[in-house]
Parts: C-alpha cells; sequence; structure tokens
C-alpha cells in the first residue's frame, strides 16, 4: 500500500522543466565600399562559431575558452591563438559573444537619435561621431537589445560600411563539438604575446580575426 501511494506522489510530482540554452543564431551581409560578405553566426554561452566565405575559401571562426581559432576548410588548416586575459573575463559580461554593437557603442558615448524602421522592425537608432568618423546602430526594442542595422563610416579613408543582420533565432539545441575543430585540422598553436609580436610583419593563419574584441578584448 505504502509502494502505491509513493507511486503515485511521483507520478503527481511536475516534471522540472528544462533550463532554455542560451544559443543564438544570425546571418548578416556586410556590404559598402568592399565586395559584399556573408556571414552565419552561432553561439552557446560565450562560443562562438562564424563562417564566411573569403575569394572563395570557407573560413569558419571558432572562440572556444582560452583559444581563438581561424580555419581554412579547403585546405583544413588553421591557427589557434591563445587569448587574452582580458577578453576571457569580458565572456562572463556578455549575453552573447557577438550582436553586441548596440551596447557598445553605447558604453563609448553613443546617444539614441530616433526611432527607425529596419526589415519592418522597428529599432532605436544610436549614433557616435568622434575624430575616426560616425557609427550608427539599430537595435530592437526588446530586452535582447538585437543589433538589425550597423554603419560605420571611416573619416581617414572616407569608406563606409553597412551590416545587415537577416536572421535572428534563440533556444537552439547545439551540441559542443560544434564549437571545436575537425581533429582533421593542422593547426599552428601561438601564444598571444607571440601573435601580438608577428602581426604587424605577416598574416598569421588563413584569415584575419574577424572579431578582434574576442581575441584582444573591447577595452
Amino acid at each position: 500500500m505504502m509502494l502505491v501511494a509513493l507511486t503515485l506522489l511521483l507520478l503527481a510530482t511536475p516534471a522540472v522543466a528544462q533550463e532554455t540554452p542560451n544559443t543564438w543564431y544570425a546571418e548578416r551581409i556586410i556590404s559598402g565600399d568592399t565586395p559584399p560578405i556573408v556571414e552565419h553566426l552561432w553561439s552557446k554561452g560565450p562560443k562562438l562559431r562564424a563562417e564566411t566565405v573569403i575569394r572563395g575559401h570557407p573560413i569558419v571562426t571558432l572562440v572556444n575558452g582560452e583559444r581563438y581559432m581561424t580555419l581554412d576548410k579547403i585546405l583544413n588548416t588553421g591557427v589557434s591563438i591563445q587569448r587574452s586575459p582580458d577578453a576571457i573575463r569580458e565572456d562572463a559580461e556578455r549575453s552573447r559573444p557577438f550582436g553586441n554593437e548596440g551596447s557598445i557603442l553605447q558604453e563609448a558615448g553613443g546617444e539614441k537619435v530616433s526611432i527607425e524602421k529596419v526589415g519592418g522592425r522597428q529599432c532605436e537608432l544610436y549614433r557616435l561621431t568622434n575624430s575616426e568618423g560616425r557609427q550608427e546602430v539599430c537595435v530592437s526594442q526588446d530586452q535582447a537589445r538585437l543589433p538589425l542595422q550597423f554603419k560605420v563610416w571611416r573619416r581617414k579613408s572616407g569608406k563606409e560600411a553597412t551590416t545587415r543582420y537577416l536572421d535572428w533565432t534563440s533556444g537552439l539545441e547545439i551540441p559542443d563539438d560544434f564549437f571545436e575543430p575537425d581533429s582533421s585540422v593542422k593547426l599552428e598553436h601561438v601564444s598571444h604575446e607571440d601573435y601580438l609580436r608577428r602581426a604587424g610583419q605577416e598574416q598569421i593563419g588563413p584569415a584575419p580575426p574577424f572579431f578582434r574584441g574576442l581575441l584582444h578584448g573591447t577595452r
């Protein structure tokens, strides 16, 4: 009788809901005074995977823990760079490792100037103008503060670039090994100090770091 009662109690106990994983996906297009670039980005907590095609070569960026990796999927080669302590420390301060243009611009002194509509969605436009040029970002009005459009104009070169985010998705089930390089990739391992020493003299890896803040820190 006691066993039956215990069984009924367990059946009546509501199941604990699984926490939605802190994951994001976005597709974005960068255009302007350079050839258009299409990027696909995924994240899980502080982990990042980005795929970009440069001159016909699919370049994969992986940021995972202490390492920043850039891989060429055709040549199956790449570089694994030690991240700076500042960059690693900042992981805990972000809700995601990409798509933070709004908060970065505000911290730098950017001010809200208007309400705009991008892709049929209302967003808040922030602008920062200084000696280097002008930056504008339009972010969603919800708690996620997702960037929908980001514009940069450089005063020295006169060049402009616009980044449009075409899609945002969250709560994806992504395994941890999605943010790891395949075991067949030939990786060159470089310390952060060695990277800084060599970077001004040669290209290290198949492409420059596209997410410099995740390698060096933003401050």
